[in-house]
């Protein structure tokens, strides 16, 4: 089966939604919000299925775009570099940006390692031989976006899209031989199991917060005393309990009070009879404390400053939409002959009518009765066309969203307001059982009854409140709960130590039957919170149920399993080879499974007849290769072909895998832009000689110390030392042309002195081609590999060759500064022309010794 096909065949299994949103990844429609997914998935709303077809499939492709370093700027506090200096790099070919030890090179490297790809990261620190606590390095990165210049300042602004960039150094090369990491090639079409994981992610972040709101909703139920069946039906509420369920848990006799006072009359009579009365009254203390403790707590949830700051809000918002009704009103009837239509007493009397039109007078039709004979339902004449539309009017009125808004926002307060008044600060079982607590602790009793008074206080003034007078609320009271459930704790471990089964089983058969009628009939009166609570838990059910569907796992597998099916082989050629020509033997990648939908892999040995780790067994040298390999690897990989920077990656390497690394950096760089930090003058002239057998473009940068012992100074040509034949006699033409400019202002002396420096120069740069395009053709100085088949160089230089190398390089040394001028011959520096036409010889006599080694 195809990728294509097993994807199809995948999405189609997935929930609705799912195939919804694969099908607007793959083929680019308008996507739906996290959000909106959320509210409809928790609503128990599903779409209809959205099958895919092969032809949707390559709208799914990877949406990178190419990213190229232009240039870095250290602004302030980075390292010891100074501040202002600008390295910039050529967004084509391959960029060597040199630099000694200590000369900054690295920091530059390391800022680049901050914005861009790198496995590891490593901190930018401050000049640590400053006292620079507190101050934060910060640069100006500069880049293209597919062209497109751009500029961020690091790190307040990092665009993700440098991302793209890879980085590599020692770290990364270790972290790649010793950690699991994400193989970063993949099909485009794969790409949208990444967008759907993270489409999943979002859907599940809003369901949670969705959980978050439904928990912040609890209804606080009564409480209810424990053992009970009613305290077993409130602790088991589900989304599912049904109304009728409800009914019967909340069922009592209709005298309910008085059989809770018999039932405790009775319970009393058994108490003082039993012989175990001490037992007994221990027993029953115990239970009147829990009992008045559980009273305390459920007062104080019910006329909280919560509770109020509730009512007040819905009071306001009650008068709000009742001066907004009676606006309208007032806007609308202001030509009625009587004022005041719309106001609470002409509603009243408009009530009473409609009641009565609809009831007696005219029983059975829509009240106003404006047809021919009736009447008007309150002065009883016969009514007029303007009187009936005016009726009309008036109903018209009342029926109005606004006044619809201000009845219900009434109405939504007075439940409220139902609430506070229908709490009971001292029902008769409260006040049976501190009668009982004050026969054991009567400091306890009066602090409960204070508590209970100062609540009662509190009720009257919130309600008077809500009634519309300015009355101070006194604050909540403290509450003796915690002394409460101490005694009744101490009580019931003291009645334990009392042995009496029959007794204990036939009072606690009363008691549990008289908790029991109590609990039903508390919670009777809290049977709208009950219902309210049943609703929420239905909801909370269909969030959760809709939360499953965001399971990344089943996505994540099917990702990882076609990523290793469709790409392991691929990314296992690719980094064989690269190995391979690294003279790397006996290494392969191991596949250890897949996070996120990413296929992780990780270098490993083949055929390993022992457990060991690999950074155990390679060496440095290896290890080093190997870094390599997977990074050149990844970079292969990349279709955006955005840019890659590596730092010092040759160390530890031999001549011929360093060679090579300069080669397939070359390669890479024919269709992307490659940055090299190096300190190894040798793997710069192997990059330059690479460069230049690939026709890619070479630039020069240098990181330098500057003469007060600052670093991080930017030049844009590499130092005489790392410059090769071709690029000293450029050099050369440059400083001889200044020459030629600035001589008519110069004296002798100076004019001699810049003469004999050029002559250095160019005396330095014959010794550096017969070193490199003759011995060395030969022998290999770097690494003392003899090359026979190159010994036709040194048969083609002719006589002639000898006698012009031989005339011009004593020409330069007669002009170089380190020879005593006689002054028999009284000396005269050469004018111009003559420089001139030495250094042309010198490009000259160049070019064809160099073809010697290719004929």
């Amino acid at each position: 089966m195809s990728l294509e096909e097993e994807i199809i065949t995948w999405a189609a299994g997935r929930p609705t939604w799912q195939q919804q949103a694969v099908y607007r990844i793959t083929t680019g429609g308008p996507e739906q919000s996290p959000a909106a997914i959320a509210t409809e998935l928790a609503a128990g709303n599903e779409p209809s299925a959205q099958p895919l077809t092969p032809a949707d499939l390559p709208g799914s492709g990877a949406s990178g775009v190419c990213v190229r370093l232009r240039s870095v700027t250290p602004l302030a506090h980075v390292n010891a570099l100074l501040d202002g200096q600008c390295l910039t790099l050529s967004p084509t070919g391959i960029t060597v940006v040199y630099g000694d030890n200590a000369s900054g090179k690295s920091g530059y490297a390391r800022m680049l390692k901050q914005v861009v790809h790198a496995r590891v990261r490593g901190e930018v620190l401050t000049d640590v031989f400053e006292d620079r606590k507190g101050d934060q390095p910060s640069a100006l990165i500069g880049y293209d976006l597919d062209g497109t210049e751009e500029k961020d300042t690091w790190p307040e602004e990092s665009n993700p899209a440098l991302r793209q960039i890879g980085f590599y150094d020692d770290a990364c090369g270790e972290a790649y031989i010793t950690h699991d990491t994400a193989v970063s090639y993949r099909p485009s079409t794969l790409v949208l199991f990444d967008r759907l994981i993270e489409l999943c992610d979002a859907v599940k972040a809003e369901l949670d917060s969705l959980l978050s709101d439904n928990t912040q909703a609890k209804v606080v139920l009564p409480a209810a005393p424990e053992g009970t069946a009613i305290a077993t039906f409130l602790a088991g509420l589900t989304g599912t309990t049904k109304p009728q369920a409800i009914d019967d848990a909340l069922t009592v006799p209709a005298d309910v009070d008085e059989k809770i006072t018999a039932l405790a009359d009775e319970e009393a009579r058994l108490r003082a009879t039993d012989p175990s009365k001490e037992r007994t009254r221990l027993t029953d203390l115990a239970t009147k404390l829990a009992t008045v403790r559980a009273h305390l707590a459920s007062l104080h949830a019910k006329l909280s400053d919560e509770v109020n700051e509730k009512l007040v809000e819905a009071q306001q918002k009650a008068a709000d939409h009742r001066a907004a009704a009676n606006l309208a009103s007032s806007t609308s009837f202001d030509g009625e002959p009587l004022t005041g239509v719309g106001s609470e007493t002409w509603r009243a009397m408009w009530d009473a009518a409609r009641r009565y039109s609809e009831a007696e007078a005219y029983e059975g039709r829509d009240f106003p009765a404006t047809e021919a004979r009736d009447r008007c339902v309150l002065c009883q004449q016969a009514l007029s066309g303007e009187a009936g539309d005016r009726l009309h009017r008036f109903h018209q009125f009342m029926a109005d969203d606004t006044e619809k808004l201000a009845t219900e926002s009434q109405r939504a307060f007075e439940t409220l307001v139902a609430t506070v008044r229908t709490v009971q600060p001292e029902p008769t079982t409260v006040a049976v059982a501190l009668a009982t607590v004050e026969t054991s602790d009567g400091d306890l009793a009066e602090k409960c009854r204070d508590t209970i008074g100062a609540f009662k206080v509190r009720q009257d003034a919130l309600l008077r409140l809500y009634a519309g007078e300015e009355v101070e609320v006194p604050v909540v009271p403290d509450s003796p709960v915690a002394a409460l459930q101490t005694a009744s704790e101490s009580a019931t471990a003291a009645a334990a130590t009392i042995n009496d089964a029959e007794f204990r089983q036939t009072v606690g058969e009363l008691a549990a039957k008289r908790a029991e009628m109590e609990g039903r009939r508390n919670a009777g009166a809290a049977r709208d919170d009950i219902t309210r609570e049943v609703a929420r838990l239905a909801e909370r059910r269909k969030i959760e149920e809709a939360k499953k569907q965001t399971d990344t796992s089943g996505i994540t597998r099917k990702s990882t399993e076609l990523a290793r099916d469709h790409v392991t082989a691929v990314i296992l050629d690719r980094f064989t080879r690269e190995s391979h020509d690294l003279k790397l033997e006996r290494v392969t990648l191991d596949h250890p499974g897949g996070k996120k939908g990413q296929l992780m892999q990780r270098p490993t040995l083949l055929a390993a007849k022992q457990d060991a780790q690999i950074d155990a067994v390679l060496s440095e040298g290896e290890q080093t290769a190997l870094g390599l390999a997977g990074f050149l690897t990844e970079a292969y990989f990349d279709e955006t072909k955005s840019g890659i920077v590596l730092d010092d990656p040759v160390t530890s390497l031999d001549h011929i895998r360093r060679s090579h690394v300069a080669s397939r950096l070359c390669d890479f760089a024919r269709d992307r832009q490659v940055t090299v930090f190096t300190h190894d003058l040798t793997f710069v002239g192997d990059i330059r000689k690479a460069a230049e057998e690939a026709g890619v473009l070479f630039t020069e940068r240098a990181v330098e110390r500057h003469g007060d012992g600052s670093i991080g100074m930017c030049r844009d040509q590499h130092p005489w030392k790392a410059k090769d034949a071709k690029a000293r006699l450029a050099q050369l033409g440059v400083d001889l042309n200044r020459i030629k400019k600035k001589k008519t202002g110069w004296d002798t002396a100076t004019y001699e002195r810049e003469v004999a420096d050029w002559a250095g120069s160019l005396s330095e740069t014959w010794e550096l081609i017969v070193d490199m395009d003759i011995v060395n053709q030969v022998v290999d100085k770097g690494t003392s590999e003899v090359r026979p088949k190159m010994f036709r160089v040194l048969a083609q230089v002719t006589e002639d060759d000898d006698k012009e190398f031989q005339a011009s390089y004593d020409r330069c040394s007669k002009w170089l500064r380190r020879h005593r001028k006689s002054t028999e011959v009284n000396y005269v520096a050469p004018d111009v022309d003559e420089m001139e036409a030495e250094l042309t010889l010198v490009r000259t006599w160049h070019d064809r010794v160099r073809k010697y080694a290719t004929t």
